[in-house]
């Protein structure tokens, strides 16, 4: 047993002891799983945020990255910089990280540069200084499978995925009341612990 299954099998074994539902184990699955992104989702996380050297092959103006092969389980960018010939981060220009529909100049309808937004399962950069690649820092969402099991979460602060998760078998199993319970200690008490404890990267 490595060390991501035993992390997922103790979630699974108390999220079975509040629903003693040994019966449900392939639901309790997947409610882990939609347990634990959701979590996670909830807020920008420090310990979420990663960060990954792109290597291009060619220098260019404009790159569009594959996010699924490049920059796994992307959730949302924090910042991109990019790299000269010996892939060393340059301070300048500023790459400003956009929405897909700010890449127009508002004034002119022209073609902003200097900007990265994503679109679809890509990350276009437009840029005024050829790119030999990009340092991307990104937030990434966990591996939630049972032997890549991988939540920082579930090993600091796991009630409230194990809460979260025991309030969805609920819900899906015709226990509304339960699941409204579970769900309010969740919101009431283990999500407000959780942003005071994790949301900064300096506690004083």
């Amino acid at each position: 047993m490595t060390a991501q299954t035993a992390l997922y099998d103790s979630i699974l074994a108390d999220v079975l002891t509040l629903t003693n539902r040994p019966d449900l184990t392939a639901e309790t699955g997947i409610a882990i799983r939609s347990a634990t992104l959701s979590v996670h989702s909830k807020a920008a996380y420090p310990r979420d945020c990663t960060t990954q050297l792109v290597k291009i092959p060619n220098a260019s103006y404009l790159t569009s990255i594959d996010a699924q092969l490049l920059l796994p389980r992307l959730r949302g960018l924090s910042r991109i910089q990019l790299v000269d010939v010996n892939y060393v981060p340059l301070e300048f220009p500023a790459i400003e990280i956009i929405e897909i529909d700010d890449i127009r100049d508002a004034e002119y309808k022209v073609y902003r540069n200097d900007v990265a937004y994503i679109a679809g399962t890509a990350v276009n950069i437009r840029s005024t200084v050829l790119g030999y690649g990009f340092l991307v820092e990104y937030f990434q969402l966990p591996n939630v499978r049972r032997d890549s099991y991988n939540s920082w979460i579930a090993q600091l602060a796991p009630d409230v995925i194990v809460y979260t998760a025991a309030a969805l078998v609920f819900a899906t199993n015709g226990n509304e009341e339960k699941s409204k319970s579970y769900l309010s200690y969740v919101n009431s008490m283990l999500q407000p612990e959780m942003l005071a404890n994790f949301l900064t990267s300096i506690t004083r």
